[in-house]
């Protein structure tokens, strides 16, 4: 026998791990590749559609509320001054004056038609707003704190600085009496 003996081996690695599974079989230093990432292209473009959808709808939610804030401010200067909805002029049978720009002539008249409703005649205005505008008024007869009848007045869009005949309708007879009439637009 002589002195020389083979080198040592070490050991084979198992072939299955403890549930039966083969994997490759390792050396020393060796280490197992990650696996390649998955690229999400799809879901990332998808992601940032809804994002700009988002910042879309959100935008024109934006602009339309400031929108709807500012025509109601307007709305709500217009009802409150002089001759506004929530704030009627008083006026007086045959005199003139005037409403938010719109001036009413002298002599106009207020009657009863054939069956008794109010009936306003040789009622003319002058557009003198800033831009065609159409006359749209309420005539009200009053008792106190009472609104006894009204008339609803019209005109058709009339241009700056033209006269033009006012038509109104009622259906409420003239009161035997009252205590003021008040004019405003209704709108």
């Amino acid at each position: 026998m002589s002195d020389h003996q083979p080198p040592a081996q070490y050991p084979a690695p198992a072939q299955g791990d403890f549930q039966g599974q083969p994997h490759p079989q390792q050396g020393y230093g060796y280490q197992q590749a990650p696996p390649p990432k998955k690229k999400h292209t799809v879901r990332n473009v998808l992601l940032i559609l809804a994002a700009v959808f988002v910042l879309f709808v959100g935008g024109c939610l934006a602009i339309v509320g400031t929108a709807a804030n500012e025509v109601s401010k307007a709305i709500e200067r217009g009802e409150n001054e002089a001759g506004g909805r929530s704030n009627p002029v008083t006026i007086t049978e045959g005199e003139a004056f005037e409403v938010r720009g719109f001036e009413y002539a002298a002599g106009w008249r207020v009657g009863k038609d054939a069956m008794g409703y109010i009936n306003v005649s040789k009622l003319k205005v002058t557009n003198n707003r800033e831009s065609s505008d159409s006359a749209l008024v309420e005539i009200k007869f009053w008792k106190g704190s009472e609104v006894l009848a009204l008339t609803d007045c019209t005109t058709e869009p009339i241009e700056v600085g033209t006269t033009t005949q006012v038509d109104c309708l009622a259906a409420d007879k003239l009161p035997r009496s009252y205590d003021k009439i008040t004019i405003n637009d209704t709108f």
